[in-house]
């Protein structure tokens, strides 16, 4: 039996799906909310952006491969004749000592127009170098060892950053399902409203048609006649305007899921069911929960990395590299400087002196901080304040449905009796659309107490966090 019944169901929603009609439930509704929000969609480009980011600061950790190459042709050679001074032993010492020209007459060197020394002898050097088509290329290996704590500090950053877009992400989710929420009871109630104008139009149509026998069996004037049609045209033209309110609210309803503004609607939820179970849960609200909360918090964090940020310019920083170079295409005279081999390499930095900067830097960042500390201070009593006000809002909401279902029994009993009454002569024709106007306003008010009541509920879950899950 139970396949048949899925099967019915099936071919339902196909013959529906293909007249161009969409069955939607508020749980459906919400997911399709979800899937098509722009908002969202970007909260989770922003969440990849931020786990890349996280990535890629993590292997600031390891070392760091690079390779270069430099390659130079110079058309012109380099050539020049050198005459370097010589130098001879020492007759006493042995050692090397320029072997410079003595004056005999005073035993002190003879000096050159230049004001230089003069030699006895010097060495010709004849110098030739050729850069046609010299190169050096290498690889290299980069290893910090200490960077003033700038790559943790970096890290956090990265880690507090992807948390946020996490966070934001459950904002977008709350704010979509409370939009979709929010649309979706409009259109419920636009529509039961439309139904309570139809009725409205079929009693007066009913009144008419019974006042007309009875003006021409002469039991009443023709102006009451008068009096039922023009309630029955008012009627009627309120009926247009609530189908017209009907059209605008299932556009709305098509933007917010993602389906074309021409797709006709048909809503599961006919009956607005209130219920009061979610008062025993006055009293376990949490500010904590909230995204906004976790957001704010977040941003206190990354001030506190940013100061360490900033120190981390200011101190110490070491690292060794190691590599490979080859040197080729050199020539010097009719010798080849071709060379290759190892190369290890450490180096150390210590900041000395910035006139202050430093200080006034860290002092910056220690101030943003203390800011964004005061922020959370003020946003969290302003959000705890909104989650006292949804409270009584709801909590309202449902006492306004209770005296409307107390209004509306009474109204019933009085349009009954004055109907009566009327039929029997007791009551006049006016006193009988006035009961009907009560009753129709009262009926009105029940309805749009039901729906406030569940955009109040929803409200309700949103500011205190619980939302986030998609659950009807």
């Amino acid at each position: 039996m139970k396949p048949i019944i899925s099967l019915l169901i099936l071919i339902l929603m196909l013959s529906f799906h293909l007249n161009g009609q969409e069955v939607i439930s508020l749980q459906r509704a919400r997911e399709m909310a979800l899937e098509q929000n722009q908002n969202l969609k970007i909260a989770d480009k922003n969440l990849q952006k931020a786990e890349a980011e996280t990535k890629a600061m993590r292997t600031l950790y390891l070392p760091s491969l690079s390779g270069s190459a430099t390659v130079a042709y110079l058309s012109n050679e380099f050539k020049e004749d050198i005459y370097m001074p010589t130098f001879v032993p020492d007759p006493t010492t042995g050692q090397l000592v320029p072997n410079v020209m003595i004056d005999p007459s005073n035993g002190y060197p003879v000096m050159g127009p230049d004001g230089n020394p003069v030699f006895n002898m010097y060495a010709y050097l004849p110098l030739e170098l050729s850069l046609k088509g010299a190169y050096m290329a290498g690889v290299n290996i980069e290893q910090p060892l200490f960077t003033g704590g700038k790559i943790i500090a970096a890290n956090k950053m990265a880690n507090i950053g992807c948390e946020m877009a996490t966070q934001n992400i459950e904002l977008q989710k709350s704010n979509t399902i409370a939009e979709a929420d929010q649309s979706y009871w409009l259109y419920v109630s636009v529509r039961e409203k439309v139904r309570l104008a139809e009725t409205a139009v079929r009693m007066l149509d009913s009144l008419v048609a019974f006042v007309k026998n009875s003006v021409e069996s002469g039991l009443v004037h023709q102006n009451e006649l008068l009096k039922v049609q023009v309630k029955f045209n008012n009627a009627t033209l309120d009926l247009q305007k609530a189908k017209s309110g009907l059209e605008l609210t299932r556009m709305s309803l098509c933007r917010v899921v993602g389906l074309p503004f021409e797709t006709k609607l048909v809503l599961t939820d006919t009956v607005v069911d209130c219920s009061d179970q979610l008062f025993s849960s006055f009293g376990n609200e949490n500010v904590e929960q909230r995204p906004e909360f976790q957001l704010m918090s977040h941003q206190v964090a990354m001030e506190e990395e940013q100061i360490k940020l900033i120190r981390a310019d200011f101190l110490p920083t070491m690292g060794v590299s190691a590599g490979y170079s080859f040197l080729g295409g050199i020539k010097f005279g009719d010798q080849s400087m071709d060379n290759n081999g190892f190369n290890i390499m450490g180096s150390l930095k210590i900041p000395l002196f910035h006139w202050g900067e430093g200080v006034q830097k860290s002092r910056s960042a220690k101030l943003s901080k203390e800011i964004k500390i005061l922020e959370l201070e003020k946003n969290t009593q302003l959000l705890q304040l909104e989650i006292e006000q949804a409270k009584f809002n709801l909590q309202d909401a449902f006492m306004r449905i209770k005296m409307a279902e107390k209004a509306l029994v009474q109204s019933d009993e009085n349009l009954r009796l004055t109907k009566d009454n009327y039929e029997l002569g007791a009551e006049l024709m006016t006193d009988l659309l006035i009961a009907q106007t009560q009753w129709q306003q009262v009926f009105s008010d029940l309805i749009e107490a039901k729906t406030d009541f569940k955009v109040k509920e929803t409200q309700y879950l949103r500011v205190t966090g619980r939302l986030g899950m998609v659950k009807e």
